[in-house]
């Protein structure tokens, strides 16, 4: 099982779980604390952590928690390799009187350590299924509830993406700062929505896929592209050709649409809400979008009148010199982590 998923499949009146547990989360098992543990520290801590995941682990249903009758800790690795990783996976079951029509899941097992804030789990009853995004501050989630909850669950996920993504917010403003007023302003998020909207569509349904470790680095070029498209086209304090950046912005977004749906993983694949799923996180990547482009209009609105920055060409230029720079840094560092 990769890091940071769990599996829920929900069978008569049982639910059977697979989840992977980061080893920051748990106390007291990490004998040289060097962040992984061996076979041999999996089984001296056994019990230790299957006690730890039982405490903070919880499913219910209507309110009853589920009776734990069975939690096996194991490590990732299958083959028998002697390893050493920064998770282990625990296999477990929980029992109720009788089927659960909408169970809930609560847990805080989220790990310090990159990526591990968050718990991806894919939970199956019968022919549907249904992915969630645990996380510190939203631990707990009812499955199966119907489609309309599915959407406006990834709405807020798609706003909180967006707003979190500072490569797709640095691109925005790369975008937005040479001004030209509101409706360059909505042509160009207009031109950047259709664009990933197409593509985040074709992956997340499978039709187009291109690995992470292409579309990250692809990214932060485009920002690198936008900003230096700005210093190759303004001429005076003014775009010199509208239409030129609309096609580049329209070429970044398609490539943005695969980050998109990458960082929803198989979500919109395997939920049986998959249409729900994609459309919410869409809709939420749109809320957040416009909410900071209206939040960059008001402010440079108010510095304006308050005569405290003056907005002319060399704000645009000094802006894209900078997100060239932020750009290469990015760039420099995804190429080194493929």
């Amino acid at each position: 099982l990769p890091k940071q998923n769990a599996t829920m499949n929900i069978v008569g009146a049982a639910a059977f779980f697979v989840v992977s547990v980061p080893v920051s989360a748990l106390n007291g098992v990490d004998d040289n604390r060097n962040g992984t543990l061996a076979l041999a520290e999996i089984q001296a801590h056994n019990r230790d952590i299957q006690r730890q995941f039982e405490a903070r682990f919880h499913v219910s249903s209507d309110g009853v928690p589920g009776q734990a009758v069975l939690s096996w800790v194991l490590s990732p690795t299958s083959d028998g390799t002697p390893t050493e990783d920064d998770y282990v996976v625990v296999m477990h079951r929980a029992n109720f009187a009788q089927a659960p029509a909408n169970p809930v899941l609560e847990t805080d097992l989220f790990g310090t350590g990159p990526g591990e804030s968050q718990m991806t789990v894919t939970a199956t009853q019968g022919k549907t299924t249904e992915v969630a995004i645990l996380e510190a501050g939203a631990s707990k989630h009812t499955f199966f509830r119907g489609k309309l909850v599915t959407f406006v669950d990834f709405v807020r996920i798609g706003v909180e993406h967006i707003w979190s993504g500072m490569d797709h917010l640095l691109f925005l403003l790369t975008v937005l700062v040479v001004g030209g007023g509101w409706r360059y302003w909505l042509g160009i998020v207009t031109s950047f929505t259709v664009a990933h909207s197409i593509t985040l569509a074709l992956s997340a349904l499978n039709v187009v896929r291109i690995p992470a470790g292409t579309i990250e680095p692809g990214i932060a070029a485009s920002i690198v592209v936008m900003a230096l498209a700005n210093l190759w086209l303004m001429r005076g304090g003014s775009p010199r050709s509208v239409a030129g950046r609309v096609a580049i912005v329209f070429g970044c977004g398609l490539l943005h649409g695969f980050g998109f749906a990458a960082s929803i993983g198989a979500m919109a694949v395997d939920t049986g809400n998959r249409l729900a799923t994609l459309a919410g996180f869409n809709v939420g990547i749109e809320i957040g979008q416009f909410l900071f482009v209206g939040a960059l209009g008001l402010l440079a609105g108010i510095l304006a009148r308050t005569g405290r920055i003056r907005l002319d060409h060399r704000a645009p230029q000094l802006a894209s010199v900078v997100a060239v720079g932020l750009g290469l840094v990015l760039l420099v560092q995804r190429i080194g982590a493929t």
